[in-house]
């Protein structure tokens, strides 16, 4: 089973962009778990999103469905996906495709977060920016590991 990493940051209300970190391969297996991520953010009515995929090894073809199945709904509601920190080889696919025609995608967080006229990221420096942020993380972790607790059962 190959393991992924999700991790969602967002700011106070007032902050209308997700930040949904990805670490691992997108494949058949673990592309269910990002989609249980993004259906969580569009029912809560946040549909500006930046996928961060610096991480991101390898998307196979059900990980990009997961992106390109959701667009259209997320426009709908006025919102977009960004990607952003492609690595090269993830980048090279996503244009061989031509989903650069689709999905815009950045060379990092602050220029995505900008294309959505919100201000870049910027170190917290009051304690009511840092108790704004709201950061779940979602594991998939090896079987035998007790999921929050990130050890083995006894």
């Amino acid at each position: 089973m190959e393991n992924i990493r999700i991790s969602v940051s967002e700011g106070g209300q007032e902050d209308v962009v997700s930040i949904v970190r990805v670490d691992g391969v997108i494949d058949t297996l673990t592309a269910v778990k990002l989609e249980e991520v993004l259906d969580r953010l569009l029912k809560r009515g946040r549909f500006n999103i930046i996928l961060d995929l610096a991480g991101v090894d390898y998307i196979s073809s059900a990980g990009w469905g997961i992106f390109i199945s959701r667009i259209k709904e997320i426009r709908e509601s006025k919102g977009d996906i960004k990607l952003a920190n492609m690595v090269p080889n993830v980048l090279e696919i996503y244009e061989l495709l031509e989903f650069d025609n689709i999905l815009n995608a950045f060379d990092n967080i602050n220029s995505a977060k900008s294309s959505f006229g919100a201000p870049p990221e910027s170190a917290p420096s009051k304690k009511k920016d840092q108790a704004a942020r709201v950061s779940t993380i979602v594991e998939e972790l090896p079987s035998g590991l007790v999921p929050g607790l990130g050890v083995g059962k006894n």
